[in-house]
């Protein structure tokens, strides 16, 4: 069969499938196969084509496995990272957040100011690392802070380490539930894309079926690590250090309040390019922990 015929069948069933951009991806399944780009697809539309090479990928699709899974790859900040099942893939809203933390100061204030003014690394933490797809990109973007990345999972880190290695970057991983492994360790900079899905919200196909379910899913409300990070995250910050991470659509407003009563301060928020805020920015100093202080002696029996 010619490449055209095939693209223009595969096209055929994956919009009877249900999939949106079924042309686009007909393109892509077959460069896939062929190992070139859309651009040489185009331009030998006549190519003798292998059908049963590309049925099989067809049929993997049909079946609503992610596409990315399928190609083995995903673009990220103009970057390639090879994903597998064993993380979430990445997504464009989360470059976002991204952008947030590469608006940070390149130096720590507080570190400058306790080595005599001598600038040392921004120190920066993941938290989630998944395909690494973060933290990689922060420290290419800026290869002079000190980047520390953790995931639960053992096939998830493995994966980071290799994007890492293959993208000629040297980050800090650790296999870490949290903040569990980091006693004792602090960051001018934490960020993270959490699991922020409810158990019982409505879910495609791709998603629910074949992506990591730890990596999407956080109790009934989608809430319960938002509700630890604002518990643990200001034992892990220096002085003055912020907190971003991504929030889930309309998730942005009782997050904030969340983090608010916990005594994190100005809360700020950035939007993707859906116009939906998607990304919460907040800082933790230790007038904040001073206040909260106060406000628990303030509550205590026979406080006047």
């Amino acid at each position: 069969m010619r490449l055209d015929e095939w693209i223009r069948h595969a096209q055929k069933r994956l919009a009877a499938s249900g999939i949106e951009s079924s042309r686009l991806e007909a393109q892509l399944l077959a460069a896939h196969v062929l190992r070139v780009d859309r651009s040489w697809l185009i331009a030998h539309p006549e190519h003798e084509f292998n059908e049963l090479a590309g049925e099989m990928l067809l049929q993997r699709r049909e079946s609503r496995e992610p596409l990315a899974y399928i190609l083995g790859r995903r673009e990220f900040y103009g970057r390639q990272f090879r994903v597998t099942p064993a993380v979430l893939i990445p997504r464009q809203e989360t470059e976002v957040l991204v952008e947030a933390a590469l608006a940070e100061d390149h130096t720590s204030k507080m570190d400058v100011i306790t080595t005599g003014g001598k600038a040392v690394p921004l120190r920066v933490l993941d938290i989630g690392a998944g395909s690494g797809a973060i933290a990689i990109t922060v420290k290419l973007e800026r290869p002079d802070w000190d980047v520390t990345a953790v995931d639960i999972s053992p096939p998830a880190l493995e994966l980071a380490e290799e994007n890492a290695k293959s993208l000629g970057v040297e980050i800090r991983f650790v296999l870490s539930d949290g903040f569990e492994q980091l006693i004792g360790e602090s960051f001018d900079l934490i960020v993270t894309n959490p699991p922020y899905i409810g158990h019982d919200e409505p879910l495609m196909p791709d998603v629910v079926e074949h992506e990591p379910h730890v990596a999407l899913f956080s109790g009934k409300t989608g809430l319960e690590f938002y509700e630890r990070l604002s518990r643990e995250a200001m034992n892990h910050l220096n002085d003055g250090g912020r907190l971003m991470m991504e929030v889930g659509h309309r998730q942005a407003r009782t997050v904030r309040e969340l983090f608010e009563s916990g005594g994190w301060q100005h809360v700020q928020t950035a939007q993707d390019l859906s116009g939906i805020d998607r990304v919460l920015v907040m800082a933790w100093t230790y007038e904040c922990a001073t206040a909260i202080i106060d406000s628990d002696a303030d509550h205590r029996p026979g406080r006047v």
